[in-house]
């Protein structure tokens, strides 16, 4: 009996697992979002760094991702992590990155917010025309 359970579960388990479709952002969602990353300090061992505020803009299309914080531009792909009720989960995998991004695209309000990097603050952008 015991067998056949566990046999069970290694067969259709995996087929169950892999046969979910993959989350996707809707288009409306697309688009560019602009913000700034308010000012933070950072510890530098001996001294006490404060970093500005700085402009921060992120364009999301239907596969790709460009985030520009300041002058300095990446560009990536993403993947919908979770959807819930009231937003989706972005994880993007930026270019020359170790660590990836966290977006948070809200279904209201034309807003997301991007998880700042240690020692970043998080940031709310809202959406522009293009």
């Amino acid at each position: 009996m015991m067998k056949r359970f566990l046999i069970f579960l290694l067969v259709f388990v995996p087929m169950i697992v892999s046969a979910q479709k993959p989350i996707e952002l809707k288009k409306k969602f697309h688009g560019a979002y602009e913000g700034q990353i308010s000012n933070f300090e950072l510890d530098g061992g001996k001294d006490v760094i404060s970093v500005d505020s700085v402009a921060i803009r992120v364009a999301i299309s239907e596969k790709n991702v460009e985030i520009t914080v300041g002058k300095q531009m990446n560009k990536g792909s993403y993947s919908v992590l979770f959807e819930g009720n009231d937003y989706f989960v972005l994880d993007c995998r930026m270019e020359g990155q170790l660590a990836g991004e966290r977006i948070v695209v809200y279904k209201r309000g034309k807003k997301i917010s991007r998880e700042g990097l240690y020692p970043q603050p998080n940031a709310f952008l809202f959406k522009v025309k293009n």
